[in-house]
């Protein structure tokens, strides 16, 4: 046979092979995604590499929590920081933050990783920052509260170590699961 009847008797089998794969999803059962790929967040120095902005403040608004639409136990936590100490990035006053958590049925919010934690008002963090919101805000990569100079000189070690990051991991751990709609 010719090349090209190959090609074609491959594309029809790769049609039809991806149109039963739809079928079968959407006429029932569960899917599942177990696959988060990002860039390590498991130390300072990595946090601190990745981030653009790393500050050390105090967070000075009252934070207001916006519920995901889909499951409003999670959303998007909106917070003002005052900036005391820049440690990479420009200078700056103040930041409007914005950082995914979970709500807990106290009324707190919650977070799974520990340099990650919740931004509470009237609390100092350590701060790294992606600037990247298209509001014009910043997305927290990392919060860590910081009550002392101990947590300050942590932070600005972390920035001067210059890490060089590993490549993205991909977190199989991370379940994300939904049944298709009836159609």
């Amino acid at each position: 046979m010719r090349t090209r009847m190959w090609i074609a008797i491959a594309a029809v089998i790769l049609i039809s092979a991806a149109g039963t794969g739809v079928y079968v999803l959407t006429a029932g059962g569960e899917v599942t995604v177990s696959s988060v790929c990002t860039p390590p967040a498991s130390t300072p120095e990595y946090i601190a590499a990745y981030a653009t902005t790393v500050v050390i403040g105090t967070v000075t608004a009252p934070t207001r929590f916006v519920p995901d639409a889909g499951d409003p136990s999670t959303g998007v936590q909106e917070a003002t920081l005052t900036v005391e100490e820049t440690l990479k990035g420009p200078q700056q006053h103040e930041l409007d933050l914005s950082q995914s958590v979970t709500r807990t049925a106290q009324g707190t919010y919650t977070t799974a990783e520990p340099l990650y934690q919740p931004l509470v008002t009237g609390e100092r963090y350590a701060v790294a920052v992606l600037d990247r919101a298209e509001d014009g805000g910043r997305w927290v990569w990392g919060a860590e509260r910081a009550p002392d100079e101990t947590a300050d000189e942590r932070w600005a070690a972390a920035v001067a170590a210059k890490a060089i990051l590993p490549s993205a991991t991909c977190d199989d751990t991370r379940i994300i699961t939904s049944t298709p709609d009836p159609a």
